[in-house]
């Protein structure tokens, strides 16, 4: 559900974990969602603590309401913290089911290059597991002005649309999104354009042109079945796809975007996600909702 009535954010206590647990904090402040926290323990730590005398579940949940209390913008709150022994993406799976979350908050791990995000394995595997909608927080996201608590001024609401009922979707989720961000909405479809012999450039260019202008078509058309109400703007981009989506919802000044695409469930012809979502997530700096409609 979007807005999320309930959030989920698992942390390890590495940097992208506190700077996803920042924004989960005030995405649950600015939508009113209920916040849980939690901390995967491994089982041999556990159980070499056991051997040694210590209550390690106790010192994790200290540990937990020291992390909280050191985020910018936990001020006032009082989140629901939790502590699971067993594999991360296990524990972060069934507490996800068992508390029905609507979206839950991983931060990416890792950089390679200029350009090229590596994930940890324990977000991989939520994204290709999580039977909610995830959101990944990349590693250098700027919370924006460090007084609030909640995401006011974040915004516009980008929603990348290919046509297919998962993105479809994801548009009304993001019209909702921004409904409750008070911001605006931006429906983006990139036409990709083909490897040609240079002799067939020309027609190839008419093609894309051709297509684009059916894309706006559609584009426009569904804004209006999205019936937002918070501003719209629909607009085609030519390019790789996941570079165009990339830079379509790059912050620059005040704008600070939040980018939103289907996502396929767990179990659906297909698999969650795809390559092109992959590709975006690793290029993307702003935060990703990978959107999944509840069933």
């Amino acid at each position: 559900m979007i807005p999320p009535s309930t959030l989920l954010a698992p942390v390890d206590f590495s940097d992208p974990s506190r700077t996803a647990l920042d924004f989960a904090i005030r995405l649950a402040r600015q939508t009113g969602a209920a916040l849980h926290v939690l901390h995967a323990q491994d089982p041999l730590l556990t159980e070499g603590a056991r051997y040694a005398g210590l209550d390690l579940e106790r010192e994790t949940h200290e540990e937990l309401a020291r992390l909280v209390a050191g985020v910018a913008g936990a001020s006032g709150s009082a989140p629901q913290l939790h502590v699971a022994i067993g594999p991360a993406v296990d524990v972060i799976v069934e507490t996800a089911k068992r508390l029905a979350s609507d979206v839950i908050v991983v931060g990416s791990h890792g950089m390679s290059g200029t350009e090229r995000l590596v994930f940890g394995s324990t977000t991989e595997g939520v994204l290709r597991r999580a039977p909610s909608s995830v959101l990944v927080t990349p590693a250098a996201l700027s919370a924006g002005d460090s007084t609030k608590t909640d995401l006011s001024g974040t915004g516009p609401v980008v929603a990348a649309v290919d046509f297919s009922a998962a993105s479809v979707d994801a548009a009304r989720a993001a019209c909702r999104l921004g409904s409750a961000l008070k911001t605006t909405l931006e429906l983006v479809h990139v036409i990709p354009e083909p490897p040609v012999l240079t002799r067939w450039r020309a027609h190839s260019e008419t093609a894309v042109r051709e297509r684009a202008d059916a894309a706006r078509t559609q584009l426009d058309g569904l804004a209006r079945s999205v019936g937002c109400d918070v501003p719209t703007q629909a607009r085609v981009e030519t390019g790789a796809v996941p570079n165009a989506l990339a830079t379509a919802a790059a912050p620059s000044g005040p704008r600070r975007p939040i980018l939103v695409m289907g996502r396929r469930a767990p179990g659906e012809k297909g698999g969650p996600p795809g390559s092109t979502a992959y590709r975006v997530l690793m290029l993307a700096s702003v935060p990703v909702l990978m959107y999944v409609e509840e069933s």
